[in-house]
């Protein structure tokens, strides 16, 4: 692990890597030291990624306060004390519990992909923890009869862990028939809507990161629990639905609009329900901002928050 990251770019400077003892599990957790007057930014990553995914951003979020990402167990580096604790409900837990550790409240919870599923669960259930949401391309229900509209990549992806047992087999296959290069450059198509974007720098982690999860066995297990946890909580709606509707935090809504994962559906879903979200959009953009576009990324959520404490009325036009 990089006790600091500068060490490997000069954008990453003055981030580290520590380990968290919680509860018998050990944490891997990204930080870095901002304005101790200034809130907590706490990033919360998405399905497959880590707390690396966040790498692009942390310097900039520090100016404003100190910065913490987790590897949510299961992944990244974190393993997972028990099977079954990198499901959606495990893990909500887990945030409860780190928050509580570190003695986080009234956050800056920033949250890609699940990761913002679980950042407007926590947001729901334990407001005191969540004091701003920015939701980054964000997996939440879109509207009944939408997914018709779900791109065939996206389909492909995640209709195996429907079926009990066929989203290991297909994970795992795609596992030992690739190398570490060709899964992270199948997935960078995936995500991104232009993968050059990408600095050779984030990409080499992203490869460590594969390899490491090809050679360790429970870094499997974690996708699929959390995958097969996944869909039921989007297809069933419900419950995200209630939970949309119960945050009470001031919230910015991120999305790429070349977005192959989470689609334009989902956002008219989440707007409808909650107007009175913030939402920008970044053109030509993809799954994940804050890799592809973090430059742009940190100019919006830092103008957001500057309007918000600055002026009445809302702080971003949608777009």
């Amino acid at each position: 692990m990089e006790r600091d990251w500068g060490t490997r770019d000069e954008r990453w400077a003055g981030i580290r890597s520590e380990v968290v003892e919680m509860q018998g599990t050990s944490v891997h957790v990204l930080r870095a030291d901002g304005p101790a007057d200034g809130p907590t930014h706490l990033l919360v990553h998405g399905l497959g990624g880590s707390g690396t995914n966040w790498l692009e951003v942390i310097g900039g979020l520090a100016q404003s306060g100190p910065v913490i990402a987790p590897d949510l167990p299961g992944f990244g580096r974190t393993e997972p004390p028990r099977p079954g604790a990198s499901r959606i409900r495990a893990n909500l837990g887990f945030l409860k519990a780190f928050a509580g550790q570190l003695g986080v409240s009234d956050a800056v919870v920033h949250g890609n992909s699940m990761g913002g599923l679980l950042a407007t669960l926590l947001a729901a259930e334990r407001p005191d923890l969540v004091g701003e949401l920015v939701l980054v391309d964000p997996a939440l229900p879109s509207a009944p009869g939408a997914i018709r509209k779900v791109s065939r990549e996206s389909f492909l992806t995640f209709a195996p862990f429907v079926v009990p047992g066929l989203g290991r087999r297909v994970v795992g296959k795609w596992y030992a028939d690739n190398t570490a290069e060709q899964l992270f450059a199948d997935n960078q198509t995936f995500v991104h809507s232009d993968p050059t974007r990408v600095r050779p720098a984030l990409r080499e982690v992203g490869i460590a990161n594969t390899a490491y999860g090809q050679r360790t066995p429970w870094r499997l297990d974690g996708f699929v629990a959390a995958g097969e946890s996944l869909l039921p909580l989007l297809l069933g709606r419900t419950v995200l639905n209630r939970a949309v509707d119960a945050v009470e935090a001031p919230t910015l809504l991120l999305w790429g609009d070349h977005d192959q994962l989470v689609g334009r559906p989902v956002i008219d879903a989440v707007t409808a329900r909650r107007p009175d979200f913030d939402v920008h959009v970044f053109e030509g953009v993809g799954h994940v901002p804050m890799v592809e576009v973090a430059d742009d990324y940190l100019e919006v959520v830092t103008r957001w928050r500057d309007r918000r404490t600055s002026a009445p009325g809302p702080a971003a036009a949608a777009s």
